[in-house]
């Protein structure tokens, strides 16, 4: 099982490049996948910004979001011992992300995000991270 951060997983669904193919290996390699709840929100936020922005045609984030709505994941909402991360993490890693490291640290499973500050912070919080390059 992997933690999968919102920034990798919209990566591995438009990236044609190197980024995209590293994303999408290191994310099919374990199909087990967790993550926050509101990750799918922030993915989607993030593909109409690409349609909006013309990265993206109107048909491709269709098809992007159909992927995302149809995905198999194990989400954790917004549970107590999950919102107590986000306070206690307040000082050095975002409201959003600190659930991704949150859900790493209680699985003990592997974070797997392309996002250096993250992974930082999350390294420092003795969670594994897996940065795929491309």
């Amino acid at each position: 099982m992997i933690v999968v951060d919102a920034g990798i997983w919209v990566r591995s669904l438009i990236d044609e490049g190197s980024t995209g193919v590293a994303a999408r290996q290191v994310l099919t390699d374990d199909p087990a996948w967790t993550a926050p709840a509101h990750a799918p929100i922030e993915v989607l936020r993030t593909v109409r910004r690409y349609e909006t922005a013309g990265f993206l045609t109107s048909a491709q984030a269709g098809s992007v979001a159909a992927e995302v709505l149809a995905a198999e994941i194990d989400y954790v909402g917004p549970e107590s011992w999950l919102l107590a991360s986000v306070w206690r993490y307040r000082h050095n890693i975002s409201a959003y992300d600190a659930p991704y490291v949150t859900i790493a640290q209680r699985r003990d499973v592997p974070l797997v995000t392309l996002d250096q500050r993250l992974a930082r912070a999350a390294a420092v919080a003795g969670v594994r991270v897996l940065v795929p390059t491309g």
